[in-house]
């Protein structure tokens, strides 16, 4: 028997490029925000202010962006970072590398082999590549983050995730959609310590059957997303590198 798929909410976020949903999928509660390939144009990655310092945060963010008299329709946080804070691999900005591809081996989630790279190309349009085959594509994305490990690769789940596992954490990745080049970013519920917390297999099951069969893992229990906050808003204390953001 097929996982049951209920969706919860839908909703249009007004003035917003994307369809905001909470979807339910194999006892998994997931938020997801999509970016159809039109309007991937609009998608970034920030990291540093102005000044060169890290933004850190959503509110630095939406204070960066309001003085390009811009707003804020979608953001949320990037790969997985180390101290500074700083982004673990490779992270190009509106074009420029910000921090150079990262091979080595170590410990944590990022080094779980293979990771990958999420890079947009206005041209070529979006992809998810493994990191050690990456600079074989020749290309010079706008956007590129490089995080780990790589969930789905040409439609296989990552070989150490095992569908028995007991690990169930809070998650958040991003994948793009093989027929359209949509991207989707999916975070699973922070609040529902239950339906919230999956594991690795059950958030790569749900992006097969969201129609991708490449996606990254971005980050852990800090991961959040939000839509079209209020200028005024006060966000959640939180501590970010890079960031993903859709602007107005």
């Amino acid at each position: 028997m097929k996982p049951r798929l209920l969706i919860l909410l839908c909703l249009l976020v007004p003035g917003s490029v994307l369809d905001a949903e909470t979807l339910e999928f194999a006892g998994g509660l997931y938020h997801l925000y999509r970016v159809p390939l039109a309007q991937a144009p609009k998608l970034q990655l920030r990291w540093l202010d102005d000044a060169g310092k890290p933004l850190s945060n959503f509110g630095a963010l939406q204070q960066q962006l309001m003085k390009e008299g811009k707003k804020i329709a979608f953001a949320t946080n990037a790969g997985i970072y180390e101290h500074g804070p700083k982004p673990c691999g490779l992270t190009i900005c509106a074009g420029k590398e910000e921090v150079p591809m990262n091979h080595a081996n170590g410990d944590g989630n990022f080094y779980l082999k293979p990771n990958g790279v999420f890079y947009l190309d206005d041209k070529a349009g979006p992809g998810v590549a493994e990191a050690a085959e990456y600079p074989s594509l020749m290309i010079k994305p706008r956007l590129a983050n490089q995080s780990g490990p790589l969930m789905l690769r040409k439609g296989v789940i990552h070989p150490a995730f095992n569908p028995k596992s007991t690990n169930l954490r809070q998650r958040s990745a991003v994948g793009v959609v093989k027929a359209t080049k949509e991207i989707i970013f999916v975070m699973s519920d922070r609040d529902d310590r239950v339906k919230g917390r999956v594991t690795f297999h059950q958030l790569a099951q749900f992006y097969l059957h969201l129609g991708c069969e490449d996606a990254l893992y971005l980050d852990g229990d800090i991961s959040q997303m939000i839509t079209a906050p209020a200028p005024n808003t006060t966000f959640t204390p939180n501590t970010f590198a890079g960031m993903f953001v859709v602007t107005e």
